[in-house]
């Protein structure tokens, strides 16, 4: 039928009617209808079905379902604080959750995961637990063995004893998807102890010395380097990570900003210096995920009752780059 000015069709109910074809849903059966040349027609689907068909298209990044990734894509997120009994002997190391979580998002099965500070082998644990290849190294032959009591012995762990400064002398070139690691916090350590945020060396069964080195007494050790140094040779790592990672490649790094009250320091933004090193290295800062701790961390009365007032730190951060 057409209006007064000839412009405008108007389609009668009966004429809508007419163009819908009503049948049973090929999927739960349902009695439902659809417009002729449309989707749900041609898959004979009905409403509810045509929202939970299978999403075909290609995975490019992950193994993720729709509702998983967006799940996953919070930027602030908690991540239960469960220690195993080798990560309480380290003192140091992050859930096992936290890794799981970050290699599901940017690797798929059967890919290769690297960490080079592989510490007691949280990231190993979690290739294991997901179907990766874990490729860790460690300096520390006491963590070291920690690692290798819980690995599996079939070749997809594997767990070096090595110094990440010459990392790329021992993994292949291009031959990584993604790096997960937590780098050690350098002389920092001493400073800030229980107030940092995590049970350091002190707090630790291994070794229980009074004022211990970070980690170990070994010189090659990053932790016992004075904080210059030590981003110094946090950049040659990262470095060293471009040149085993393949192009387009995620690199996780777990760390947390602090307090160096000794030298009268209120406040250390590491997680930025990271990102300077980062980009130093040549690797683009892509993305950062806050892990809240608030939860897990007992308050502090930083400063009470002087007029010196402080936040406790109760959060990390979940630096995310990328290999361009």
């Amino acid at each position: 039928m057409t209006d007064p000015f000839g412009s405008i069709v108007v389609m009668t109910q009966a004429a809508l009617d007419s163009t819908r074809i009503t049948f049973d849903c090929t999927n739960c059966r349902a009695t439902t209808d659809a417009f002729t040349g449309t989707m749900r027609e041609a898959q004979r689907l009905c409403r509810n079905c045509v929202a939970k068909r299978k999403d075909m298209r290609p995975r490019e990044l992950n193994d993720l379902t729709g509702a998983e990734w967006a799940q996953s894509s919070k930027s602030v997120q908690e991540f239960p604080d469960t220690r195993s009994e080798k990560q309480r002997l380290h003192g140091a190391a992050y859930p096992q959750s936290l890794a799981s979580q970050q290699i599901a998002k940017y690797t798929m099965k059967g890919q290769t995961v690297l960490d080079p500070f592989a510490g007691v082998g949280t990231t190993l644990d979690a290739c294991v637990e997901l179907g990766r290849n874990g490729v860790g190294i460690e300096l520390n032959d006491q963590y070291r063995e920690l690692a290798l009591a819980d690995l599996p012995k079939d070749g997809t762990q594997v767990l070096i004893s090595g110094d990440s400064l010459h990392l790329n002398e021992l993994v292949k070139p291009d031959s990584v998807d993604m790096v997960m690691t937590s780098p050690p916090y350098g002389a920092l350590l001493k400073h800030v102890k229980g107030a940092f945020g995590y049970k350091w060396q002190e707090h630790s069964r291994i070794a229980p010395i009074r004022n211990p080195l970070p980690y170990s007494d070994d010189s090659r050790d990053l932790g016992n380097m004075p904080y210059a140094e030590y981003l110094t040779a946090i950049t040659q790592v990262m470095g060293n990570t471009m040149m085993v990672m393949k192009s387009g490649a995620y690199a996780v790094w777990v760390v947390k900003d602090f307090r160096a009250s000794k030298e009268k320091i209120p406040f250390v933004p590491f997680h930025m210096h990271i990102a300077d090193c980062a980009a130093e290295a040549g690797l683009k800062l892509w993305d950062i995920q806050i892990w809240d701790q608030t939860r897990f961390r007992p308050l502090v009365c930083l400063g009470y009752p002087s007029k010196n007032y402080y936040h406790n730190i109760g959060h990390s951060y979940n630096m995310i780059f990328r290999k361009p």
